[in-house]
């Protein structure tokens, strides 16, 4: 704010603040209110779709066993990986989700449903006495209902990588990014089954406690023509609402920043001096 406003901070001028949903973070932003009377505070929803997806991951629990058995089957295994590609020279070796990379899973999960008889055919033909996990991937291929749960997952969930990987986009307006959102509650009210009903209210919650999410969504009606039944917490000009057509709903630059930042300062690059530093830094941000 300083770097901003060096001679006095203009606290009517924070209009926006978006975090991760962590509940220190929550706090910090009611804390905030009182020096930024304007500001709305709304948790990252890029983040909300990643913790739908590792709730789906979490009940699922023979397609997560696959996932990480097939992955340990080929990893560091060069002639696993040879017999891979001569049965299959088109297809690509199983994907290796991780964690902390938003939809990775969903989209492995995918992958199996799409290419389970080809992998079935590459697991049948290694010598399950040669380790552990080929066994393990054998039984769990013949289970039928790993199969139904990867049809379920990959026509009922699959869409959500697809809708992380649109927020994830630069220079959204608040009118597309929400619309996004919208439209992926819907798809997500319209699954049947028990975990249809858990997911859906998974994200009802999500979204209730996300405090900013009303408020933004009364600025989005705002901005194009709608009137709104939610009104505004916050006394906003209408100068202020015409500059949030463009504010972000995701952290997402924020953690492109980070895995910038690490990747500029590793362990092995200590004796950057500031001013280099902070050349380099700029660079990087600019770079795209």
């Amino acid at each position: 704010m300083n770097i901003l406003w060096p001679d006095v901070v203009l606290h009517d001028n924070v209009l926006l603040f978006v975090s991760d949903a962590a509940p220190y973070m929550v706090k910090a932003g009611k804390a905030l209110n009182a020096f930024f009377p304007k500001m709305i505070h709304i948790t990252c929803l890029a983040h909300a779709f990643h913790r739908i997806a590792e709730t789906i991951r979490s009940k699922f629990i023979k397609v997560d066993e696959l996932i990480s058995t097939v992955k340990k089957i080929f990893l560091k295994a060069p002639s696993r990986i040879e017999t891979f590609k001569n049965m299959y020279p088109d297809l690509s070796l199983p994907p290796q989700p991780i964690v902390t990379r938003w939809g990775t899973w969903l989209n492995a999960a995918n992958y199996y449903c799409q290419n389970f008889k080809e992998i079935k055919n590459i697991v049948d033909k290694l010598d399950p006495t040669t380790s552990m996990f080929i066994e393990k991937a054998e039984i769990l291929l013949k289970n039928n209902d790993l199969k139904n749960e990867l049809v379920y997952i990959s026509v009922n969930y699959f869409f959500l990588v697809d809708v992380i990987t649109k927020l994830e986009t630069r220079d959204l307006t608040l009118v597309d990014s929400l619309n996004i959102v919208e439209e992926t509650v819907k798809k997500l009210e319209k699954v049947q089954g028990k975990i249809g009903e858990i997911i859906n209210t998974k994200i009802k919650n999500i979204l209730q406690k996300n405090s900013g999410f009303a408020q933004i969504k009364a600025i989005k009606n705002i901005l194009t023509g709608c009137s709104s039944e939610v009104s505004l917490d916050v006394e906003l000009t209408p100068s202020d609402i015409a500059k949030m057509q463009y504010c972000p709903i995701t952290s997402v630059e924020v953690e492109r920043s980070f895995s910038r930042y690490k990747a500029i300062l590793r362990p092995n690059r200590r004796s950057f001096e500031f001013e280099n530093l902070k050349m380099h830094v700029i660079i990087n941000c600019n770079c795209d």
